[in-house]
């Protein structure tokens, strides 16, 4: 979510230096590992394993940004239709993803560049745990793909290392880069096992993990620096088969961030509030 968080502050400051509306940055795809299941032990340690899916992903955004004492709202929605396809390289994975469809609500036009990813696919090089190596976008010179690719990253829900157990617990810290601008996005991750449930046929651990997080850096729009400094929570509850087939998930993430445009002394309040739901297709 960071990432586009990013994108987004400095396209609407950006808009606000030109005198314009406002527009949003385009909701970005989000995908998790998949597998086909097989007999496994619950209490083995989970892994993803090679084999292929496909998921539906539904999104609401709602973004709020003030500029000069006025106060814009726009509402964006988005469903997609996604293929993956794993297969195991030495000693990682790597995710084929493949955007089948797209359809977006989008009132301000402004995230028509993303309907360019329709037929696309993206790769991602992972552990079996799901710790992400590498991404690669289809197009190096698109800077929509370019932030599709970057966002996997943070989608792939973490599994624990050893044989999990109900309220077993670990924390990780990640910096990530956004593209090609000097901004840095820090998160303190805190993963959760909740426990192995019933879910659509099969055993599957339910895994939720919260993140905080905080922004800093600069960019540039239209010539003008931009320095942004904000944080952010998101939660997420996924659920993983025993066979280590990823079933879905439910995310929620909000965020503030303020987007200084240091010419002019403008500061415009950007907060974004995000869902985003995964639903394995049968």
């Amino acid at each position: 979510m960071t990432r586009r968080l990013l994108a987004l502050a400095a396209v609407l400051v950006t808009a606000a230096c030109a005198g314009r509306t406002p527009a949003p940055a385009a909701p970005r795809t989000a995908v998790a590992p998949v597998a086909v299941p097989t007999t496994a032990p619950v209490a083995a340690t989970l892994a993803y394993v090679p084999g292929s899916a496909r998921y539906r992903l539904e999104q609401t955004t709602r973004v709020v940004q003030e500029v000069m004492g006025q106060v814009n709202t726009t509402d964006l929605s988005s469903r997609q239709v996604l293929s993956a396809v794993i297969t195991q390289g030495p000693g990682n994975l790597t995710l084929a993803l493949t955007i089948d469809s797209i359809e977006m609500t989008d009132p301000t036009g402004a995230a028509a560049g993303v309907l360019a990813a329709r037929g696309q696919t993206f790769r991602l090089v992972f552990a079996p745990s799901g710790l992400v190596v590498s991404t690669t976008a289809p197009d190096s010179t698109n800077p929509v793909f370019r932030q599709i690719s970057s966002g996997l990253s943070d989608l792939l829900p973490h599994l624990p290392s050893s044989p999990a157990s109900a309220g077993q617990t670990w924390i990780d810290t990640v910096t990530r880069s956004a593209g090609d601008a000097a901004i840095s996005t820090r998160l303190v991750r805190q993963h959760r096992v909740v426990g192995w449930e019933d879910r659509d046929g099969a055993r599957a651990l339910h895994l939720t993990t919260t993140s905080a997080y905080t922004v800093t850096g600069t960019t540039e729009a239209q010539g003008q620096s931009i320095e942004l400094n904000g944080n952010g929570v998101s939660t997420r509850d996924a659920f993983v088969s025993a066979a280590g087939l990823f079933l879905g998930s439910v995310e929620s993430d909000s965020a503030l961030v303020n987007a200084n445009v240091t010419s002019i002394g403008l500061v415009v309040p950007v907060r974004q509030a995000r869902r985003t739901t995964i639903t394995r297709i049968p």
